[in-house]
């Protein structure tokens, strides 16, 4: 089963979008390619379509505790940070279904609007942009305006990374074109050799479907030029087939070619280069046997979308490299070998590919497997020798050996070695050591996010050299699962599942719960698992461990909500194919539009009770609130969740003799009541017994009583309102920074105050604070001013931040259900 990863392979993309998608005929050339995409914003097309972003949060709601995206009144997507930390929004364009042809080129529009234009520091954009979503350029900043982005990738694809704090974007456009052909085979030239003869840099050379073998089909070389040369309908149509000829190879790239010298859409099937032994580093020629498919000799041109299939050679049997710095980008390489070829069947360096001298390559989004390397090889899978290797998002699987090889997936070695595996798997490869990677001779290998399983004879060996492995899955191999006796690194595996253990910070030994063993090796989730582009929900009891188990300093990346804000162990940690975990959720509740069997996991989808809402959610999870008045007894059963009004106050009534909400099941401060007028209660508004919520910005007004606690209980009550209880505010509890209706010896000391909050309309139920500077009116939803501001107003805990409160403000947090909102009244300046 192939098991190419997610990171450029987006084809489970399933939301429909609009983009247009145009083939344009040029007369005496082939096929131009278009693509345009827009958003403005008005919808959650951006949620649906980025492969990677913030949170999205109601722009009405006090804000999470980490940066956000929101949509604006003003129909722009917002950027919230906290602390400064930027909130993100990372695209892959083309989206779904469109696929360009070969590079692109283009352009990137976008309208950026600071939240107040007299601030010149109220907040920042930047942009960086990839062609693999692996390498990105530097931030790049973006001021307030309308901006227009050259976009360029040879790879045909291109990635965009916003990072924002307080600032507002829109009318998102992108266009991306992919030249047409400048020459076609065989239409102007016979041989696709021919044709690169003929063709100058820049220059598109075009192939037809078909079947090409014989001089000028193989051993083609690019003479050093910067052009593509592509098919026009993939590698499933187009072969280069040198079977049945020993001594020819595919391609020979040799003469300096670089990034810009594209190679696109071919299968390459049956390139035999025999020899006897391998030529020394210092050493090589179009005649040694290097490279079956494709050798790089001092060249570092870009392979993209194509199969090697059937190729040998002593070192690189699929792809060899000498001194090279080669991208290979969506390719497979399969049944090729390294070695075999003379009379003793013996030596072979990386039957799919092989590296020396110094080579440089990135290999990314590839498969490569079922290579076999012979007797006393190195490298079934991938041989890398005193050269650099990054490998992205790889399945290397099921290579083996005839003998005695070592590092039946990866071999390493060499003191200027340096390889590193991320989000690979590397499983049922067979070697005499080192099953799935082996390494020596002081090379160093970092294993990040990958799984290492059903391996021969150890998953990961180290033989004097140094190694670090962080956020992987090495179980079900044979022998040992790590053997790192020659390691010359100190704790070199952390946040790993190690089978049969091995000690370091944030290891465990636990079956992960692969969903089948040996050919999908996503992780079994009750919340969910990716399963051919869908998703399923396994039982509780089968749920991984290896969920939310990854290093708590790593990003996350692009893992799909709910991710507990922390990464995966394994391959798919990191990305849009990563396991659901518990939480944490967002919910909403609306009691006009809901219906409690709604899902609860969009506004659309709303509940319509919040204690239907509360019944679903876990510990970690954010009820969110819409404005409505919810006449509930909500109890809150011991959950760490928070519930919180998501736009302008909810208002919530007790049925007759009852609490608005009760916390009875030793809840802590992980439980917060957040942003709700209370009232017309008849016993209290709030109930704590043997708990200790956390109380906030609650506007507790014209009730039988305010807040009782009991039993050991301690509210943490903050920058609240209490008002006109007719039997008093508090019971066994105190408050800090509020309005009481009547203070206690000690109130004062707490920041607490007791006048008239100064409603809007008290008699009509608008609890809004009067205000010189401003006051929002819910029912036009304008905003007015009074002649006098009332003394809740800038009164709440000055270390609490003003969330979303509009300026002019005093630079501290209102009391009552609007602070730290959109909806809270002005104030003055602080200075």
């Amino acid at each position: 089963m192939k098991m190419r990863l997610a990171r450029t392979d987006w084809n489970w993309i399933t939301a429909a979008i609009v983009v247009s998608v145009a083939v344009c005929l040029v007369p005496g050339q082939v096929h131009a390619w278009t693509y345009n995409y827009r958003d403005d914003f008005s919808t959650n097309k951006a949620e649906e379509n980025s492969y990677l972003h913030s949170i999205y949060w109601p722009q009405g709601a006090f804000p999470p505790s980490e940066p956000y995206l929101y949509h604006s009144d003003t129909d722009e997507l917002g950027f919230g940070d906290l602390n400064d930390d930027a909130a993100i929004l990372g695209y892959r364009f083309p989206v779904y279904p469109a696929q360009s042809p070969s590079a692109v080129n283009g352009y990137l529009n976008i309208d950026v609007r600071f939240q107040d234009s007299t601030d010149l520091v109220s907040g920042s954009l930047q942009y960086s942009l990839s062609d693999d979503g692996v390498t990105w350029s530097s931030d790049r900043q973006l001021g307030q305006g309308s901006h227009n982005i050259s976009l360029e990738s040879v790879s045909g694809v291109l990635y965009v990374r916003f990072r924002g704090i307080e600032v507002l974007i829109d009318n998102l456009e992108v266009f991306l074109n992919s030249s047409p052909a400048t020459i076609e085979v065989p239409r102007d030239f016979a041989t696709i050799q021919q044709a690169i003869e003929a063709a100058s840099n820049g220059d598109i050379v075009e192939v037809s479907p078909g079947t090409y073998k014989g001089d000028g089909n193989w051993d083609i070389d690019f003479k050093g030029k910067t052009i593509t040369v592509r098919s026009s309908s993939g590698p499933g149509r187009t072969t280069i087939d040198c079977s049945g000829n020993e001594g020819h190879r595919g391609f020979y790239f040799h003469q300096g070619e670089t990034r810009n010298s594209v190679l696109r859409g071919f299968t390459i099937k049956g390139a035999l280069l025999p020899g006897s032994e391998i030529p020394s580093d210092n050493s090589w020629n179009s005649s040694h046997p290097i490279g079956g498919g494709i050798y790089c000799e001092n060249s570092s041109p870009s392979i993209i979308d194509c199969v090697i299939t059937q190729c040998g050679a002593e070192l690189g049997g699929g792809i060899g490299s000498v001194g090279g710095s080669p991208l290979i980008i969506d390719c497979t390489i399969e049944r090729c070998q390294a070695g075999g070829f003379g009379q003793a069947q013996s030596g072979g360096y990386g039957a799919g590919i092989g590296l020396t001298k110094g080579s440089d390559a990135r290999i990314i989004n590839c498969i490569i497997e079922r290579n076999i390397g012979y007797d006393k090889s190195f490298g079934a899978g991938v041989y890398c020798w005193q050269s650099r290797l990054m490998l992205s998002s790889c399945d290397i699987s099921f290579n083996s050996a005839q003998g005695n090889v070592k590092g039946g997936g990866l071999y390493c070695g060499g003191s200027s070695a340096q390889a590193t595996l991320e989000r690979c798997i590397v499983s049922n490869n067979t070697a005499e050591a080192g099953g799935g990677t082996f390494s020596d001779s002081n090379a160093r290998v970092n294993i990040i996010n990958c799984t290492i399983a059903d391996n021969t004879n150890s998953g990961v060996h180290v033989d004097a050299s140094y190694i670090a492995i962080r956020n992987s899955i090495v179980w079900y191999n044979g022998g040992s699962a790590v053997s790192l006796g020659g390691s010359l690194s100190s704790n070199p595996v952390r946040y790993s599942n190690i089978e049969g253990y091995y000690s370091g910070q944030g290891n465990i030994d636990s079956d992960p719960k692969f969903a089948s063993r040996g050919s999908d090796y996503h992780l079994r989730s009750n919340l969910g698992r990716f399963n051919s582009g869908s998703w399923i929900k396994d039982s509780f009891s089968s749920h991984s461990p290896c969920i939310d188990a990854g290093d708590p300093q790593d990003p996350i990346g692009a893992e799909p909500f709910p991710n507990n804000k922390r990464i995966n162990m394994g391959a798919y940690g990191g990305t849009r194919e990563a396991s659901k975990s518990i939480g944490p959720l967002i919910i909403h509740v609306d009691g006009i539009r809901g219906s409690d069997s709604h899902t609860g996991l969009s506004r659309d989808e709303s509940l319509r009770t919040i204690q239907k809402a509360v019944k679903e959610a876990y510990d970690g999870d954010t009820i969110m609130v819409w404005p409505g008045t919810y006449r509930e007894a909500v109890f809150v059963e011991g959950k760490a969740i928070t519930i919180q009004s998501a736009d302008d106050a909810a208002v919530v009534m007790a049925p007759s003799n009852d609490y608005a909400f009760t916390f009875q099941f030793a809840e802590s401060s992980r439980c917060v009541l957040r942003n709700f007028v209370i009232t017309n209660c008849d016993e209290a508004a709030i109930l704590c017994h043997s708990s200790s919520p956390e109380l906030t910005n609650l506007t507790i007004v014209n009730n039988q009583f305010g807040i009782t606690a009991y039993q050991g209980s301690d509210p943490s009550i903050n920058n609240c309102i209490f008002w006109n209880n007719e039997l008093g505010d508090l019971e066994q509890s105190h408050a800090r920074y509020s309005c009481l209706g009547a203070l206690e010896p000690g109130d004062s000391n707490l920041g607490n105050i007791s006048r008239d909050p100064m409603f809007a309309d008290i008699n009509n139920g608008d609890y809004h604070l009067q205000s010189e500077y401003g006051r929002y009116l819910p029912k036009s939803g304008t905003w007015t001013t009074d002649s006098q501001t009332g003394p809740c107003i800038d009164g709440g805990d000055p270390g609490v931040h003003t969330g979303r409160e509009q300026k002019p403000h005093g630079g501290r947090v209102n009391m009552g259900a609007y602070g730290g909102t959109p909806f809270a009244s002005k104030s003055g300046p602080s200075w």
